[in-house]
């Protein structure tokens, strides 16, 4: 069966992810990997787009495209349970630093130069607020060179050597679309001094895929983790300290829109980028799990490429994991001659059979296995806030298959009576 076949509330395991190119990626970078765990959770009011939950948040598919992946159902006797484990306590608060491990080059940037910031993060994660609370009225709006994608710039209120660009919204640094082409770029070529990665706390399981692609790219970087008033305040709770640890950044709790916790954020921001403090891990697949055969594949890789990515610029950890998931557009830069990509051939479909998956399914499941090991460390889930349960009942009547017609039309004749 595929996942189009799947009823209301029913579980299923991903066993095959058809599509081609960019699409199948794009699958893949948001959690549709062989073995994950789906369910089924409501259909649209006339039955297309479902919605999932899968790595522990939700996802919206069209028919058509859930008709490209091959699922098995799994019997209500054995359906896995999803545990929320409590390993750590919860970091008391906004404002308190973490323990980490970073990189730092050891030589300052001059006091006069000025800090570059990209600020990077998934759709609806409160990235505009952040931005403004950051900026202020010290904005510049426009566009990128040869695209119609937004671009705005503005310096960071009380740090007058500063420039910070507000990146669009992406899910991932695959080219799947327009914004994570230049957002990618903006990275690779602008080389801004330090990313800030704003994280929605309440979602982290999906947000944290980009920013394991963002730790790859090797430049200093701060998490904000936004929306943690919410959290809290539905019994949740994220250890900080151990956060920091097992990603190698500093990471600050803050509510955008209260406008807590972000001075804070700024103090870490200008901190790492004038002293260069890099991510303390790039590496996030255990040698000695099923993602062993990874592992090795991403070192062989970067060994073979490493003088190419160098004089391209391009960080090597990045550049390895692009190439084995087929990234022409890494591939080109890099210029790779005949008897290297031979070699990298090689090397990918050593993994692939050791593995037993395909190259981009490799790839994107060890980085879902990283983020499962690191969110039952450190996340505890809230239960489910008040207004999501009032939400929850208005859509059951607004998308309901008997009421949601009934329900738009009233509201359309409720406008053309309304006066101009």
């Amino acid at each position: 069966m595929t996942l189009k076949d799947l009823k209301i509330g029913q579980s299923a395991v991903i066993e095959k992810v058809g599509g081609e190119g960019s699409l199948r990626q794009h699958f893949l970078d948001m959690g549709v990997i062989p073995g994950a765990e789906v369910t089924l959770v409501k259909l649209a009011p006339r039955g297309d787009p479902m919605q999932l939950r899968i790595h522990g948040y939700e996802l919206t598919l069209r028919l058509a495209d859930a008709d490209q992946i091959d699922v098995s159902l799994i019997s209500s006797e054995t359906q896995v349970k999803t545990e929320r484990t409590r390993v750590h306590h919860h970091h008391p608060g906004f404002g308190e630093e973490g323990k980490y491990h970073p990189k730092g080059s050891g030589d300052p940037l001059p006091d006069d130069e000025i800090l570059t910031y990209a600020l990077v993060g998934n759709q609806n994660t409160g990235k505009t607020t952040l931005f403004n609370q950051l900026t202020g009225s010290k904005q510049h709006v426009g566009n990128f060179p040869g695209v119609t994608v937004d671009r705005k710039d503005g310096v960071i209120k009380g740090y007058p050597n500063t420039l910070i660009t507000d990146l669009p919204g992406i899910y991932s640094m695959s080219p799947y679309s327009a914004e994570e082409i230049v957002s990618r770029n903006f990275v690779l070529d602008e080389k801004p001094r330090a990313i800030i990665n704003i994280i929605d706390a309440t979602n982290i399981e999906r947000n944290l895929y980009l920013t394991m692609q963002l730790l790859e790219m090797d430049i200093p970087m701060v998490i904000a983790l936004n929306i943690m008033d919410e959290v809290k305040a539905n019994g949740g709770s994220i250890d900080i300290n151990a956060l920091e640890l097992l990603l190698g950044v500093p990471v600050v709790p803050i509510s955008a829109a209260k406008n807590q916790g972000v001075d804070e954020l700024v103090l870490h921001a200008i901190h790492i980028a004038h002293y260069q403090e890099r991510p303390g891990r790039q590496d996030f697949c255990d040698p000695k799990d099923h993602n062993g055969a990874v592992h090795r594949c991403l070192h062989a890789v970067i060994h073979l490429i490493e003088d190419k990515s160098d004089a391209a610029g391009i960080p090597k950890r990045f550049a390895a994991a692009k190439l084995i998931e087929g990234d022409v557009l890494i591939e080109e830069r890099l210029k790779l001659d005949d008897g290297e990509k031979l070699m990298l051939s090689h090397i990918i479909e050593q993994m692939e059979r050791e593995r037993g998956l395909d190259r981009n399914a490799a790839i994107a499941d060890m980085r879902f296995a990283f983020i499962k090991k690191i969110c039952a460390q450190t996340v505890v889930k809230p239960t489910e806030s008040k207004e999501h349960r009032r939400s929850s009942k208005i859509d059951r009547i607004l998308t309901g298959k008997f009421t949601a017609i009934p329900c738009f039309m009233k509201a359309q004749m409720s406008t053309r009576s309304s006066p101009a």
